[in-house]
């Protein structure tokens, strides 16, 4: 199985910008939180959605070592490289419910 470069770094680049949106959304959403006089600390939530973006992309490039030298015969390679896609998923899936959060609860707030 061959890795296709300009897609990974296409990939790369992307979670980049995205981990980038994910502190510019912490920073506006902490100056809003200022205006509105609510001192709270939901702020944070997008930076934890954006540390949990960086490990799903960590993820995302473990299993490319083993592709070049993979055998399908070997279960436990398929294995680690499922076990892998898995974790990746599961922190794109929590970056993006943790930064929803905090808009929710920011949302919340100021209808009142």
């Amino acid at each position: 199985m061959e890795v296709s470069i300009p897609a990974e770094l296409l990939f790369a680049v992307a979670v980049a910008l995205f981990g980038l949106s994910f502190f510019y959304y912490a920073r506006i959403l902490k100056r809003l939180l200022a205006i509105i006089r609510r001192p709270s600390v939901i702020w944070v939530l997008p930076l934890v959605g954006a540390i949990f973006l960086g490990l799903g992309a960590l993820f995302h490039f473990l299993p490319l070592a083993i592709y070049p030298r993979l055998d399908p015969s070997r279960t436990d390679q398929l294995m680690q490289i499922c076990q892998s896609r898995s974790l990746e998923a599961a922190g794109i899936f929590l970056a993006g419910f943790i930064s929803i959060i905090a808009g929710l609860v920011y949302t919340r707030w100021t209808s009142r």
